[in-house]
């Protein structure tokens, strides 16, 4: 029989090149007997979101032939791309979390540090396009068309303060949403990945 559900990790930023941290996630994980799969999203690559989207598609797909559902966790920049995933996903038997993860570009103007145009390094010579057209696809095409369904299947997870992803940018109204006693960035991940994994399969298990 296969195992009840699965677990596909997106990364925040970066090339999405195994870390120090996804090993001790990883290993984390493993010590409850949960299996997490990183799905390497290269966030540089210059691809389309389209892209990414298909890539996140194939995975879980692949991943539904082994597990009765798949539970779709977005860290920071991975946390609009799980968004969408979930959305294009949800005939399907998959939940998403989001994990101090923007799902909205906020009320920023483009040279302003915390805005998605600086976020997503638009004004760099290494952007990631996609990172600011996943967070405007969640914002103007998804959020709008959730129904109360879609967002029982969805859990936001935060902490106390955030240095890089404005907190109003983070949740959805009706959707469930958690907050970590944790500060900054990197805090939310400790505090998310490692802390409330217990949390996060529990609500994947009465999801899925």
């Amino acid at each position: 029989m296969p195992e009840s559900v699965g677990f596909l990790y997106i990364n925040g930023l970066g090339d999405g090149r195994t870390t120090a941290k996804d090993k001790i996630v990883e290993w984390w994980w493993q010590r409850a007997g949960l299996s997490i799969k990183h799905s390497h999203t290269n966030w540089y690559d210059g691809k389309p979101l389209e892209d990414k989207l298909e890539a996140i598609e194939r995975q879980v797909g692949k991943m539904l032939q082994d597990f009765g559902g798949v539970a779709i966790i977005g860290s920071s920049a991975g946390g609009s791309l799980a968004f969408n995933s979930f959305y294009n996903l949800k005939d399907k038997n998959v939940c998403a979390v989001i994990t101090h993860g923007r799902l909205r570009a906020g009320n920023y103007t483009d040279n302003q540090l915390n805005s998605l145009h600086h976020r997503a390094h638009l004004d760099t010579d290494r952007p990631s396009q996609s990172f600011f057209d996943s967070v405007t696809m969640a914002e103007t095409q998804v959020i709008p068309r959730l129904t109360d369904h879609d967002k029982e299947r969805l859990l936001v997870l935060t902490q106390l303060t955030d240095m890089v992803v404005p907190m109003e940018c983070m949740g959805i109204e009706g959707v469930r949403q958690h907050r970590s006693i944790a500060f900054g960035h990197s805090g939310g991940f400790v505090a998310h990945l490692l802390a409330d994994r217990d949390m996060i399969a529990g609500f994947a298990k009465t999801q899925l």
